[in-house]
């Protein structure tokens, strides 16, 4: 299936289309529910004010990306890494530095 150069609302349900490509493609404002991206690339991508909730990331890998003013809430950040470093362990570096601070 080919949709080229078209300006239409796709609507996609309870459907397969692995391997499928995306170029030069506005999706802003699209919303995927229940949606399986598991081993996707995504290079070049605007997800500026995107809103990304009750999602699996384990495995993901984020390189060259600007991460200005993104928030984390409620996330299991075991085993995760900025920069090889453990964010279980700048936390723990937070925390002592505030700790040491209201001494």
């Amino acid at each position: 299936m080919e949709v080229h150069d078209k300006r239409d609302v796709l609507d996609v349900k309870n459907a397969t289309v692995a391997n499928s490509r995306f170029d030069d493609v506005n999706l802003s404002n699209s919303h995927f529910h229940n949606t399986n991206l598991s081993a996707a690339g995504f290079e070049k991508v605007l997800l500026s004010n995107a809103r990304v909730a009750d999602a699996n990331l384990s495995g993901a890998h984020f390189s060259n990306v600007n991460m200005s003013n993104v928030k984390i809430e409620k996330a299991l950040l075991v085993g995760m890494t900025i920069d090889g470093v453990e964010v279980s362990d700048l936390f723990k570096a937070y925390e002592a530095a505030n700790t040491a601070g209201d001494r």
